[in-house]
């Protein structure tokens, strides 16, 4: 077991704020030209395993507790997670708004659809946001689960292996009806359907993990790790690209079956990674801030990527330097990147603002409604 911290109502699970902060590395960096690191890519592609970790970790914390009180449970992950989503959408959306004067047309049209609709079914139509998508699937995860356990528990078959069964067999259906429709495009409400149903048995894994594994998850380093890049060897020899795209539900080249073999093997190697490296990494302040801050990371990670960019287009104004930087790229386009000489070692500075700049944002905010809450009490 990792060393836990905290008090005996909360503790704090070390490894999994490694994991976390490992976790929102290998999205951003997925963003980023790997952010000019080699976090064994090769043998784990990114988008084979990257989301269906942290939703991996969101079900590893679960518990059973939640069924005491359904709708309060529910409203509290409203709070946590659609709340700030659906806000953060309109302040993106007036950003879009504001930087369209300046000749940038990144960013869907801002109306009504686009402000209070479009987070839930797309998520990405502002794209300075659009790491935000993730968000509502996972909330409709936690919601069905908690439903279906209740149900489970009522009729007295609230046992992990069959919801082990049954989540597999949706998020199985989901990926072949994600397949079956690829030719039309998935879009709207079937979009979400999909991206629910895939992410569903990544729920459950961390939750059977906790439940059935963990207790089992000794073994030897050596045979553990020989066990897992067996396994991932076979797929990478045999399987065509194992990295699918979990926001439009589309590439999943290898059928319904392989995407989550490579989620479990993904999952399987950073969870034993971060419980080696724990006990030499400890409880540092700099491991907390990211992990502490995902959220905040998943949606702002792109307006990092945003800075570094106006900070290369100021020296290319500035001085001779930098004189192939596009402009008209930069306002037009979010993907674009300038690597100074086409350096991709110049990625890792926009992984580092993609990380450390949503977490300035989030400090920022936690102050101001820190601020606001006592000004609030000083006027009672």
């Amino acid at each position: 077991m990792g060393k836990k911290l905290g008090n005996n109502n909360n503790p704090i699970d070390l490894r999994f704020k490694v994991l976390s902060a490992i976790g929102i590395i290998i999205i951003v960096s997925g963003h980023c030209y790997h952010g000019a690191l080699d976090l064994a890519y090769d043998w784990f592609p990114t988008y084979s395993f990257n989301l269906s970790l942290f939703v991996f970790i969101s079900g590893y914390f679960y518990k059973d507790k939640y069924e005491d009180n359904v709708l309060k449970y529910i409203w509290k992950r409203v709070k946590r997670l659609l709340i700030p989503a659906y806000l953060w959408n309109i302040v993106y959306g007036l950003f879009v708004l504001i930087m369209s004067n300046f000749g940038y047309t990144i960013g869907a049209k801002v109306d009504a659809y686009n402000l209070f609709i479009m987070p839930f079914i797309d998520g990405e139509g502002f794209a300075y946001n659009l790491g935000s998508w993730f968000v509502y699937p996972l909330f409709l995860v936690c919601v069905f689960n908690i439903l279906f356990r209740k149900l489970l528990k009522l009729i007295h078959l609230n046992n992990e292996y069959l919801i082990l069964v049954v989540y597999l067999f949706i998020g199985i259906l989901g990926i072949q009806m994600s397949i079956d429709n690829a030719q039309s495009g998935i879009k709207g409400v079937l979009l979400l359907l999909f991206r629910t149903m895939l992410f569903l048995p990544c729920y459950e894994f961390g939750m059977f993990y906790k439940t059935k594994l963990e207790k089992h998850d000794n073994l030897n380093s050596i045979a553990y790790f020989a066990i897992i890049f067996a396994v991932q060897l076979i797929l990478l020899t045999f399987c065509d690209n194992l990295e699918f795209t979990p926001s439009k539900c589309t590439k999943f080249l290898n059928g319904c079956f392989v995407p989550y073999i490579t989620s479990i093997t993904g999952i399987a190697f950073w969870l034993r990674i971060s419980k080696l490296i724990t006990p030499i990494i400890k409880n540092q302040k700099l491991l907390r801030l990211i992990s502490d801050n995902t959220y905040s990371i998943m949606i702002h990670q792109m307006l990092g990527f945003m800075v570094v960019k106006w900070v290369f287009y100021l020296i290319s104004t500035a001085t001779p330097l930098l004189s192939d930087f596009n402009v008209e790229s930069m306002k037009s386009n979010i993907w674009y990147y300038y690597l100074p000489n086409g350096l991709t070692q110049w990625s890792l500075l926009y992984l580092v603002a993609g990380i450390f700049i949503p977490i300035l944002i989030s400090l920022g905010t936690n102050k101001v409604f820190y601020y606001a809450s006592k000004v609030k009490y000083k006027l009672k």
